[in-house]
């Protein structure tokens, strides 16, 4: 494929274009609130009653009627006290009751004393300053009232949503399913990480870094076994991987004599809607679709074929790839992109579309020194990358430049 004319290749947009076309039917399932963890919902969650459903204290202290209240050293006479999960006598002029953070006010009571402004004499309590309706009381309905849409379908669930899907009795909810996906890696250059290479051999680190990156980005992975450069192998591998709701294989995609993979995917049935791309790091990016006697999925049978070097492998599927993962899991396929300020200069583009590994902050970039596509060490370092359009122009420190974060990473303070 390096031989190709560039401008024979796909543009990254108009492979964007091809991927978005794709039809994609989300699996929705019914699962326990706890296992609904990291999923996105396939329903609103709607409250089922007023939050608070009365008016409660928010602090330790007396529950009083303001009108009894309104000067500093009142002194009223303690008619019991309210525990929370309690219901409270009701009290009356003069009266106060002690009242816990969470407890429901007794009826006559308008309003909260802290404990550090009074002080007790008996059965008595002096009240070191007025009081104000209202003070030190969450009214009925004030974080949220019955009917009101709290969680949207398709939103991500985190420990907080959890919390909310709780708060209102949803024991169990239909979420979209995470996409399970099965990961291949190709080559007789291959051997496994625990075992030490020797002459051209190196280790199958492309499998557990996409593997990671993957199950970052929702997905239930099956890592195959190593297919070897025989077209037999490769195809009974393809044949196991399309079971999931789609096969990722890295290696084996360019035009030399070993590059079997796109030659299968043709074989078997599937229509190669991209094989040339103009993406730097990447070109040898393949995604293909059909149908598969071995397929689960209500979806068109999916491939994704990757480049054997890192970063490249690592760039495609962030970028491509997982516009068809966000979607298979309900989500939104549109990457976040930020425009940060450059810290450094940065060097005219050539014809494909760039993805440079860098580090940010909340709002500036640093371009790292890379040594390219097979350069994962420095990819290690980097929490971003700097998107660099077409034939773009060189960039002065302090110019603005597109950055997408990688999974997990957060900008640095």
């Amino acid at each position: 494929m390096s031989d190709l004319p560039v401008d024979t290749l796909l543009t990254v947009d108009q492979a964007i274009a091809i991927l978005d076309a794709v039809p994609i039917q989300p699996r929705i399932v019914q699962l326990p609130l706890a296992d609904a963890l990291g999923l996105r919902l396939a329903e609103d969650i709607i409250s089922d009653s007023d939050y608070p459903p009365f008016d409660k204290a928010i602090m330790d202290g007396f529950a009083v009627r303001s009108a009894d209240a309104s000067a500093a050293g009142v002194s009223l006479i303690v008619r019991g006290s309210i525990a929370a999960g309690q219901i409270g006598q009701p009290i009356g002029m003069g009266e106060a009751a002690a009242i816990m953070t969470g407890a429901p006010l007794p009826p006559g009571a308008n309003a909260v004393v802290p404990v550090e402004q009074t002080s007790r004499d008996g059965n008595r309590v002096i009240l070191n300053k007025p009081v104000k309706p209202g003070q030190s009381v969450a009214r009925r309905g004030s974080d949220t009232s019955m009917g009101r849409l709290l969680l949207s379908k398709g939103t991500l669930l985190g420990p907080a949503q959890i919390g909310v899907a709780a708060t209102v009795g949803k024991s169990s909810v239909a979420i979209y399913a995470a996409p399970s996906v099965s990961l291949l890696a190709t080559g007789d250059e291959l051997v496994e990480i625990d075992q030490i290479p020797t002459g051209s051999q190196i280790r199958n680190s492309n499998l557990h870094m996409l593997s990671a990156l993957l199950r970052k980005l929702g997905c239930k992975v099956r890592e195959l076994e190593i297919a070897r450069d025989h077209p037999d192998e490769i195809r009974a591998a393809i044949g196991d991987g399309l079971r999931e709701d789609a096969l990722f294989i890295t290696g084996g995609m360019s035009m030399g004599e070993h590059d079997y993979v796109p030659r299968l995917l043709g074989e078997l049935g599937m229509d190669l809607r991209i094989s040339k791309l103009r993406i730097k790091p990447g070109k040898p990016f393949v995604f293909a679709i059909g149908q598969h006697p071995n397929s689960v999925s209500a979806n068109p049978a999916m491939v994704f074929g990757l480049p054997g070097n890192p970063v490249s492998a690592f760039v495609c599927t962030l970028r491509l790839a997982n516009r068809i993962l966000a979607r298979l899991s309900g989500g939104n396929p549109e990457p976040q992109i930020d425009n940060l300020k450059s810290i450094g200069d940065l060097p005219a583009n050539g014809p494909r579309e760039t993805y440079l590994p860098a580090f940010r902050t909340l709002d500036q970039v640093e371009l790292l020194n890379s040594n390219g596509s097979a350069d994962l060490f420095t990819l290690g370092r980097a929490n971003a990358l700097i998107i660099r359009e077409e034939n773009a122009s060189p960039a002065s420190a302090g110019a603005m430049v597109r950055v997408i974060n990688l999974p997990g990473s957060t900008p640095a303070l």
